[in-house]
């Protein structure tokens, strides 16, 4: 791992053959909470115009090329492709009308992806919560400490973890992330 850039891309760490892999993929990330007592109308408007059903609590939902990520009561986070500067924000908007507010959050949250065999056990070094996928399997979401940052955890399928964290934090997030993962080896794509 180069101290300068931890996410040099490449294969780094220890040596063998199933390392885990970290990916940043550029993310339209919008934050969307519901008006007081419009929850439904909400729900209804976005599986209406977008494909996509609002989840309950410590849940994910997908919908078209995009995931609904519960955070907390009548909240979510909305991942999504990174396209046009706004598109995403913008969508969820002509979706929600009055029902919601929308807040674009794509340059104040990065989402990092870790996969592989061995990914619960580096991410388990740095949370608290239980992966074990009996009690977090796929779909399942936790908003966090990990590694003492603020994070949204999604498992968004088998061992495969969206991460998603305040950008201004992104390179001491990615630092320990790679550190947890030296001792497997690790993929930065």
């Amino acid at each position: 791992m180069s101290v300068s850039d931890p996410l040099a891309p490449g294969r780094h760490g220890a040596p063998g053959t199933d390392p885990v892999r970290i990916a940043v993929p550029p993310r339209g990330v919008v934050q969307l909470a519901a008006r007081k007592g419009r929850a439904a109308d909400l729900t209804a408007r976005l599986q209406e115009a977008l494909g996509i059903a609002l989840p309950g609590a410590g849940k994910a939902a997908n919908g078209g090329d995009m995931a609904a990520l519960w955070i907390q009561p009548e909240t979510w986070m909305l991942l999504a492709p990174h396209g046009i500067e706004g598109a995403c924000a913008r969508r969820v908007k002509d979706a929600a009308g009055d029902a919601g507010s929308v807040v674009d959050q794509t340059h104040g949250r990065s989402v990092f992806i870790l996969s592989g065999t061995r990914a619960a056990w580096v991410l388990n070094k740095l949370c608290r919560i239980d992966l074990h996928r009996s009690a977090f399997a796929a779909g399942s979401v936790a908003a966090t400490p990990v590694g003492g940052l603020a994070c949204v955890v999604h498992q968004s399928e088998p061992a495969t973890y969206e991460l998603v964290v305040f950008t201004t934090f992104l390179r001491s997030f990615a630092e320990m992330l790679t550190h947890a993962a030296d001792e497997v080896g690790y993929v930065i794509t």
